[in-house]
């Protein structure tokens, strides 16, 4: 582990003892209890001898016996430590110390750092972080000294001081297991590559009530600084313009200038680096581990988005007001975030594949430095919050004051697969708003006609074109989960299946259509689900499963039918339905999800560069 100078938690010493078999001892209570409940006729015991001869034990395990409070709570992965295969892995360690956002005091001479003891914001320059840093030092100097020793070929990454306590390694499989007897080390934990989940609103969670008593949704959330985890931020988006009215950022706990680093626009011709505002105050990538392992992001060394997941997610939270809203060049209206003006700081944790835990929990660290004050994490894990590196990297920041707000997960309906079941985290689930977009569907052949309606924000086709199944050859691919070879579906609308089994993506299936030279999709559910308006490469429709079963039976039955349908427009949908997607309850030992919001149809920012993969 990197022993950089950002804060982190303070290590303990390891507590040691020798397992004994207790087989003895068991033997010696017996004859105890039986002198004790022998009746008053029994013969007097034997006269013991006239000296004791005492026979050393030998054998038995060492074990480390973690004395931190974090370091109690932490869970080894058992599939981890069952690893026989030399083959590189990576994971993350927690050494046995409360780190600094979450030491609440108790070692002999060194003072609370935590912000839930001392009630003060956090202060990485105080002379009691200081003594506690330097106690961590020497824990991890001693892990490190025997990693060294033990594991040569180890790598180790930078430390987690200032939350979770420990650090990143990579080696060899079979090395894992060995880990736990090393000196200060608590637990052994997977570092995983989890996956993002992914207008009108505001006025349906109730937020014009709150606004009024702010003086307006211009003020909501003034003065907030929401850091939002994920797979960065398109700055240019005019969600991310300067108002006027917001004060200056305060300055970071550490003293450093805020990070503004989102490189050069790939759009323009100019070397025109962005420069961060009183409404985006900073961006900054934390792919350390992604970059190593992975290196296929588009945007590596900066907080670029190149997914759109990010800008989705911190546009909607906290974007600021925009007049006309256009996504794919359609005038949509007003809009702005729940908190439009809050301060945005992003943090780029993700690339086009995932998020590894590792690079998440330095961003989290770096969010306490920066005095956020709400975490946005719409990205899987802590199912299990005792062995998630991150969620425990949450439970710090919750000691230093911030709120974590979560996603439950898309792996719904099935009961018992929400995601974040950390107490200490606030974990939300979608639901429904009453807003929608719809597109009307006609469909035409041999003398019949059918009209259907499917969700859409893109444009429509106006006039009729030959409608084909993806299912029939030459392309054979009712889920449209392969690229179409160019001229397969030229001047065609292709229908294609959303199947609960396949794992491609929405707009990845119309991408695979486009390819073949399609000039429009239509979506059908197999299943009973939502249906989503999502940025498509094409005109495309998504349909619900009656209509999508009565759009095939249509055209299996009308060999050459034709369609058309309408570019989408604002209809009234059902509000406070749960999406069928968002994962449900229970969560272990704890009520999960907490609440629900609109988490369907969300009219916010997105990249212009997505990344087809």
């Amino acid at each position: 582990m990197d022993r950089s100078p950002t804060p982190g938690g303070i290590g303990r010493r390891s507590r040691r003892r020798r397992i004994r078999p207790f087989i003895a001892v068991a033997g010696a209570l017996g004859l105890i209890i039986t002198a004790l409940v022998a009746p008053a006729s029994a013969a007097p015991p034997p006269a013991p001898p006239g000296s004791w001869k005492a026979t050393p034990l030998t054998g038995g395990t060492l074990v480390h016996g973690a004395k931190s409070v974090s370091g109690r709570l932490a869970k080894s992965d058992a599939g981890l430590l069952a690893l026989r295969s030399a083959k590189p892995v990576n994971v993350v360690v927690k050494l046995d110390y409360d780190a600094l956002a979450g030491y609440r005091g108790g070692l002999p001479g060194l003072a609370a750092t935590s912000p839930a003891a001392t009630h003060r914001a956090f202060n990485p320059k105080s002379d009691s972080a200081r003594r506690y840093e330097g106690y961590v030092s020497d824990v991890e100097n001693r892990f490190l000294g025997a990693l060294r020793t033990r594991v040569p070929e180890a790598r180790a990454g930078r430390a987690l001081r200032l939350v979770y306590g420990g650090g990143p390694l990579t080696l060899p499989g079979n090395k894992v297991a060995g880990l736990l007897k090393l000196p200060g080390v608590a637990a052994v934990q997977r570092d995983r590559l989890e996956k993002p989940l992914t207008d009108s609103s505001p006025a349906f969670i109730g937020a014009d009530t709150i606004y009024q008593q702010l003086g307006g949704s211009a003020n909501s959330g003034k003065g907030v600084i929401v850091g939002v985890l994920d797979s960065g931020a398109w700055p240019e988006h005019p969600s991310y313009i300067d108002p006027g009215n917001l004060p200056a950022p305060p300055a970071t706990a550490d003293g450093t200038p805020r990070t503004c680093d989102f490189g050069d626009n790939p759009l323009t011709p100019a070397n025109d680096p962005f420069t961060c505002n009183r409404k985006l105050i900073s961006g900054q990538p934390f792919l350390d581990t992604y970059n190593a392992v992975l290196g296929d992001e588009q945007y590596p060394d900066s907080a670029r988005d190149s997914d759109g997941h990010g800008t989705h997610t911190s546009t909607t939270s906290a974007g600021g007001a925009v007049a006309h809203a256009n996504p794919l060049g359609i005038d949509r209206g007003a809009i702005h975030g729940i908190a439009q003006a809050a301060h945005v700081a992003v943090y780029k944790i993700c690339g086009i594949q995932g998020c590894f835990n590792s690079d998440t929990v330095l961003a989290v660290q770096r969010a306490i430095l920066d005095k956020v004050r709400v975490i946005n994490f719409s990205i899987s894990g802590g199912v299990d919050p005792f062995s998630d590196p991150v969620e425990l990297a949450f439970l710090d920041a919750y000691a230093a004051g911030i709120l974590v707000s979560a996603s439950a997960g898309n792996d719904g309906p099935t009961a018992g697969t929400v995601n974040h079941n950390g107490p200490w985290v606030t974990t939300v689930a979608a639901s429904s708003q009453q807003r929608t977009f719809q597109s009307t569907i006609t469909l035409t052949g041999g003398g019949a006609t059918a009209t259907l309606h499917g969700a859409s924000i893109t444009t429509g086709v106006t006039s009729p074109l030959p409608v084909v199944l993806a299912s029939a050859p030459p392309y054979n691919d009712v889920d449209c989960g392969t690229p179409a070879p160019p001229g397969t579906f030229t001047g065609k609308i292709v229908v294609c299946r959303r199947s609960a089994g396949s794992a491609v993506g929405r707009v990845d299936r119309g991408f695979n259509v486009r390819q073949g030279g399609a000039a429009g999709m239509l979506l059908y559910n197999e299943l009973l689900a939502e249906t989503m308006t999502d940025n498509h490469w094409l005109p495309a429709a998504h349909l619900e499963k009656p209509d999508g079963d009565a759009l095939v039976a249509f055209v299996t039955a009308h060999p050459g039918a034709q369609a058309s349908f309408t570019q989408g427009a604002k209809a009234n949908g059902t509000g406070d339905v749960m999406t069928a997607f968002s994962s449900r309850g229970p969560g272990g030992d704890f009520l999960k999800p907490d609440v629900t919001a609109p988490g369907l149809q969300i009219l916010a920012g997105n990249t212009p560069t997505p990344d087809p993969r």
